[in-house]
């Protein structure tokens, strides 16, 4: 290595350090205080989380846990705000990431380039905002309250724990039956409709005028387990929308179980590139499901659960 080589290796390797000790947690001093003064789970009634690209989510509190209210108060997920609050009650001062403005755009939390803001609204109408952002080590963050230069390490939080996709919120599971219960499962679509029912040895069979050749069992069991658990991508609410398409739906499954129950699934329009909405009997609320499983209903028909054929294997010749 020549002389001027080793000198910008020289350069290079300072202004690494001097980046390390500039950021690097060092003690607030002796004043350590709670990074919020005086917050308290309980007190939390509604937040709001938005990300560097404008997508937000509104979380509010009510006797049952929380719910969204975008998605006409679709419940949470139990425990979800507790347990999201419960990492940001404890932060503190302890650590100071930074103390100049000019640090924020480099730690991702100045007001126009930031990984998250979540803003907090308390009983009696007191507000809080704060800026999340890098992360400088697993499950961490940096953390600055809105109109204050200082930024400190936020142990616990991370734009990972903060999410503004709804699914993360909610229980994703929006329609379920228990396999075990199923005795036939019936799907209506543009091909036609395919039913299949449980006969008494467990094995499914093609209910009505199907195709009289066998089903592949695993096939069956495949159709199923998809149209007994289908997951939702995201609540949009609980008034039915043209847009929607479900007044001609696309698909529509009929679950019957032991008890001669029948659960009754929808799916509609494609939505943009969430997916296709969604409407259970069960439900009140009309929903996003994933394009893979709304597609799948939507395109089976009694051919698809037909055993495959065995390839004949060719003569060997002497």
């Amino acid at each position: 290595m020549n002389l001027q080589n080793k000198v910008l290796a020289g350069v290079l390797a300072l202004q690494a350090v001097a980046l390390i000790v500039a950021f690097w947690p060092r003690p607030a001093g002796p004043g350590i205080e709670q990074l919020i003064e005086g917050l308290e789970e309980p007190n939390v009634i509604a937040v709001t989380i938005t990300d560097g690209e404008g997508k937000s989510i509104r979380i509010a509190r009510d006797p049952f846990g929380c719910v969204l209210p975008d998605a006409d108060d679709y419940p949470c997920a139990k425990n979800r705000l507790p347990d999201f609050l419960r990492r940001i009650v404890p932060l503190t001062t302890a650590s100071l990431v930074a103390d100049t403005a000019g640090s924020h755009a480099r730690l991702n939390v100045a007001e126009d380039n930031f990984e998250r803001t979540i803003d907090l609204e308390l009983a009696g109408g007191a507000k809080h905002k704060f800026y999340l952002g890098t992360s400088p080590r697993g499950r961490s963050g940096h953390a600055r309250l809105n109109g204050q230069d200082e930024v400190y390490l936020a142990p616990g939080l991370s734009a990972f724990d903060a999410p503004v996709r709804e699914d993360a919120w909610v229980d994703p599971v929006y329609f379920s039956v228990p396999q075990d219960q199923v005795t036939s499962v019936a799907i209506e679509n543009a091909a036609g409709s395919v039913s299949i029912q449980k006969d008494e040895s467990g094995d499914w069979k093609f209910e009505g005028e199907q195709p009289a050749q066998s089903i592949d069992q695993a096939k069956a069991r495949s159709l199923v387990s998809s149209a007994t658990s289908i997951r939702l991508s995201r609540p949009l609410g609980k008034q039915e929308l043209d847009p929607y398409g479900l007044d001609r739906p696309a698909a529509t499954v009929t679950v019957r179980t032991g008890d001669s129950e029948e659960r009754v699934i929808r799916i509609g329009a494609r939505l943009g590139a969430d997916g296709f909405v969604a409407k259970s009997s069960e439900s009140d609320y009309y929903v996003v499901v994933g394009e893979s499983v709304a597609q799948d209903l939507i395109d089976q028909n009694p051919e698809s659960l037909l055993e495959t054929p065995a390839e004949a294997t060719p003569a060997r010749s002497n």
